[in-house]
C-alpha cells in the first residue's frame, strides 16, 4: 500500500498494470513470446494470478479499489526491467523459504550436516542472495523513474550542473574497480579459510588442486 500511495507508477510497473481499474496480483508470469520480455502485458503473458488481490494490496483492504494504470501517465519507468526484476526477486525469496524449511526438517531429524544434497544446494544458492539484493534495488531505483522525489523533482533535473561527464565516468570506473577488488579479496579469504579447515581435518590437496579424503561430517545422501 505504501508503494501505491507514494509511487503509483512503480506499483503499476511491478504488475504491468496498464489500464486503470481493478488490479490482479501475478504470482507467476511467463512470456508467450520474445516481445513479452521487453513489453510485458497481460495479453502476451502466461500468468498465474489472484484476481483483484493487487487492488486489495494497493488499497489496504478493498478488492474493488481502482488502481491507476500506466497509460494514464506521460512518462513511466522501464516496465519490463521493473516487472521481471520484481518477479525474480520474489521467486528467489520463495526459494530461500524452501531451503530454510528443508534445513529445518533436516535439523529436526538430526541430519543437517549429513545430507550432501542439502549442502550442495546451499553452496549452489550462495550467489542468489546477491542477485535478490540487486534485483530489489533495480525495482526500487528504476521503478521510481522519472522521479527522484515523486511529483516534485525529476532525475533529469537533479543532475549537478557543476559535475562534468568525465568526472562522473571516472567516479563510476573507480567504484567498479573498488568493488571488483573487494570481491576478489573476499573470494581469496574464503578460499584460504576453507583450505585451512580442510587441512585441519586431514583432507589432502592433489597436484590438480582437488581435495581427496573423507569429510567427517558428510555421511549421507539423504
Amino acid at each position: 500500500r505504501h508503494v501505491e500511495d507514494t509511487q503509483p507508477q512503480k506499483f503499476a510497473a511491478m504488475e504491468a498494470h496498464y489500464e486503470t481499474g481493478s488490479a490482479d496480483l501475478h504470482l507467476l508470469a511467463f512470456p508467450k513470446s520474445l516481445d513479452a520480455l521487453t513489453d510485458p502485458r497481460a495479453e502476451n503473458l502466461f500468468t498465474l494470478s489472484l484476481p483483484r488481490v493487487g487492488s486489495f494490496l494497493a488499497s489496504g483492504g478493498d478488492f474493488n479499489a481502482e488502481v491507476i494504470g500506466l497509460n494514464e501517465y506521460e512518462e513511466n519507468p522501464p516496465v519490463a526491467l521493473v516487472f521481471w526484476s520484481f518477479r525474480f526477486m520474489v521467486g528467489l525469496g520463495f526459494l530461500f523459504i524452501a531451503l530454510a524449511l528443508w534445513g529445518g526438517y533436516l535439523t529436526y531429524r538430526g541430519r543437517l550436516t549429513e545430507s550432501t544434497r542439502y549442502l550442495k544446494a546451499m553452496i549452489a544458492a550462495s550467489p542468489f542472495g546477491y542477485a535478490a539484493l540487486l534485483t530489489g534495488w533495480y525495482v526500487t531505483e528504476i521503478g521510481r523513474q522519472p522521479w527522484v522525489i515523486q511529483g516534485e523533482l525529476k532525475t533529469s533535473e537533479a543532475v549537478s550542473s557543476t559535475l562534468t561527464g568525465t568526472e562522473a565516468t571516472l567516479t563510476l570506473v573507480a567504484f567498479v574497480i573498488l568493488y571488483i577488488a573487494l570481491i576478489l579479496t573476499a573470494l581469496y579469504v574464503l578460499k584460504w579459510l576453507i583450505r585451512g579447515e580442510l587441512r585441519s581435518l586431514g583432507v589432502q590437496e592433489s597436484s590438480a588442486g582437488r581435495w581427496r579424503g573423507p569429510l567427517p561430517w558428510v555421511t549421507s545422501d539423504d
